[in-house]
């Protein structure tokens, strides 16, 4: 049904809920459908990041638009760095903006080893 209308289908739960008559499980699904539209080709939605100092906010912003853990010395945040006293001291003092896209289906669009970051 979702393939005529140009939907994805997602399966986010499935439970055994009885059984019939004739002892034939039931089960309950639970689906995300998700359609984007024609007129729009993708959605912008911008995330701000806040926190203390140390507190790990562009080591994340790295891991997520890079694709890298980080190496606990701060490898996954030299990405973002734009100036050279940031690279020097390990602080980043201006503002970024990372793109982090995902496809119709809900999956990150723009990193090719993120099964390495999932396991």
């Amino acid at each position: 049904m979702a393939e005529k209308v140009g939907a994805d289908i997602t399966l986010l739960r499935e439970r055994e809920v009885d059984y019939d008559s004739d002892r034939n499980c039931r089960k309950i699904s639970e689906v995300l459908v998700r359609k984007v539209p024609d007129d729009q080709q993708f959605l912008d939605l911008r995330v701000a990041v806040l926190g203390n100092v140390d507190s790990g906010k562009s080591t994340l912003l790295g891991v997520l638009t890079q694709g890298e853990l980080d190496n606990g010395r701060g490898r996954a945040r030299l990405n973002l760095f734009r100036h050279l006293h940031e690279i020097q001291t390990g602080r980043t003092s201006s503002i970024s903006f990372e793109i982090l896209g995902f496809n119709s289906k809900g999956e990150v669009g723009n990193i090719n080893n993120i099964q390495s970051i999932i396991q």
